[in-house]
């Protein structure tokens, strides 16, 4: 993690020395003073960084939650008090999505303002043992401060994913010519170029970036892991729970996974690791593979276990459990 953590830190040094490049760039190109190049890239640095300060909101949002009580979720609120108090953390507020994958996470920044999401697909999973061993490591997560961990140390790239989705949007729209009156004018094929090389700038800082975060947060799941056994001491039912919602999520739609991408990152079992079982077929009989999809799925399934994989396999987690499970047999 040291070694991750110091490229990340190199590699969002270079980002900001190359954005810093690009304003100048820029005010070269107009006649700008060059005060524009310091200034103009702490503006989108601040500006973007800001936006991810709201993410945890949006997230919320997006799981279309929506906070209980005592009265409202009695098992719920009731397993997530006996877990913070034996957290030795201020009780979370506690909110339900509107989703039927099984899934869980925590948004806040400090444990006074931290909120626990749980889905009715969770909830109707697992076992009271299983939910608190699933409530622990969400727990453990805010114990440990993950979520500022993490929003602090992405937003250098996520900085620059939005600059390339932004400049690749604008170069693709300028060379279509759909740039209206100014179609065909030199500034537009200056712009288009210059967004193109930005686009391209930004989006490799991005992967590199992206996939030092993803090794990042596999430790901190492991840690979370282990933060769970040590409040409950239980790791035989976290090992339990984590194959139960594999199991889960494995039988529901692709479209209902789709649908919890936007929170993978953040819950307990991301359900980007789950394949849909069935591959789209062709032909009159159904029976031939349509190859270029098959092969275009097989390269990001590729790409995303080799790089961008936020959380450890289960079988890994689960493996690391059974071993906690006989240490703690064994005393």
């Amino acid at each position: 993690m040291a070694l991750a953590t110091v490229l990340l830190g190199v590699v969002s040094l270079a980002f900001a020395a190359a954005l810093v490049a690009g304003f100048a760039g820029l005010a070269a190109f107009f006649g700008w003073p060059m005060v524009v190049a310091p200034v103009g890239a702490a503006v989108v640095l601040l500006g973007f960084g800001a936006l991810e300060l709201t993410q945890g909101a949006r997230v919320v949002r997006e799981a279309d939650a929506y906070e209980v009580d005592a009265e409202t979720a009695p098992r719920l609120h009731r397993v997530v008090r006996s877990v913070a108090q034996q957290a030795d953390l201020p009780m979370p507020a506690i909110a339900v999505s509107d989703d039927d994958a099984p899934e869980a996470f925590v948004t806040g920044y400090t444990a006074g303002g931290a909120t626990l999401v749980v889905s009715p697909g969770m909830l109707r999973a697992l076992d009271d043992a299983e939910l608190r061993a699933v409530v622990a490591h969400e727990l453990a997560h805010v114990k440990n401060r993950d979520v500022a961990l993490m929003t602090a140390i992405s937003v250098p790239t996520a900085v620059a994913s939005r600059l390339h989705e932004l400049s690749s949007a604008t170069s693709e729209r300028l060379t279509s010519g759909s740039g209206g009156a100014v179609r065909g004018r030199g500034l537009v094929f200056v712009v288009a170029f210059l967004s193109a090389i930005v686009a391209l700038v930004a989006g490799l800082f991005s992967f590199v970036g992206r996939s030092l975060i993803a090794s990042f947060s596999r430790v901190r799941e492991l840690a979370a892991d282990r933060g769970a056994v040590a409040i409950t001491g239980d790791p035989a039912s976290l090992a339990s729970a984590l194959a139960s919602i594999e199991t889960e999520l494995g039988k529901h739609p692709v479209e209902d996974l789709r649908s919890a991408q936007s929170v993978a990152a953040f819950t307990v079992v991301s359900p980007e690791q789950v394949e849909p079982d069935d591959p789209i077929m062709l032909g009159a009989e159904g029976d031939q593979p349509a190859t270029l999809t098959y092969y275009s799925d097989r390269y990001e399934a590729f790409v995303y276990r080799t790089f961008l994989r936020t959380h450890p396999s289960v079988s890994d987690r689960v493996s690391r459990l059974q071993q906690a499970e006989r240490e703690v047999q064994s005393q």
